[in-house]
């Protein structure tokens, strides 16, 4: 076990302990999360930056502007990334809304991870309790997006 990170002070109140590490857990979530927002953030910054640089991407925009400005939201020959294979195969091409939509789609799954390094983390620790409730989330999240 770790020491408390939370320690009363004397007067009353808490004060936070600063040589304390963070318990394992806590940590690797810490990383999970932290490399899971930046690989997205950087995905969509990128992606924005390739769409607006393209060439085709601004005459497209130039034509859609009068059908955006009535509420329609998608144009005939747009491509749509409906899967995770289409938006590989735009990613493999340089397209810029396949990068966006893959920087979507890390942020989404951001969280999953987090809960499969729980499990981990919980099966090193040989906690059956944890495992077990972690694992049964992490089913349920999977199904979730397995079933659609």
């Amino acid at each position: 076990m770790t020491d408390s990170v939370v320690q009363e002070s004397s007067g009353g109140g808490a004060e936070w302990d600063d040589s304390a590490a963070p318990p394992p857990l806590e940590r690797a979530v810490a990383v999970v999360l932290g490399i899971g927002v930046t690989l997205s953030s950087a995905l969509l910054v990128t992606g924005v930056i390739v769409t607006l640089a393209a060439r085709s991407s601004r005459h497209a925009a130039t034509r859609a502007m009068p059908a955006l400005r009535h509420g329609a939201l998608h144009q005939p020959g747009w491509t749509s990334y409906s899967s995770i294979a289409a938006v590989i195969r735009g990613v493999s091409h340089g397209t810029g809304p396949a990068l966006v939509m893959l920087g979507v789609l890390v942020l989404v799954a951001t969280p999953i991870a987090r809960v499969a390094v729980s499990v981990v983390v919980f099966s090193v620790s040989r906690d059956r309790r944890y495992i077990l409730v972690t694992a049964l989330v992490l089913a349920v999240l999977l199904g979730s997006f397995a079933l659609g």
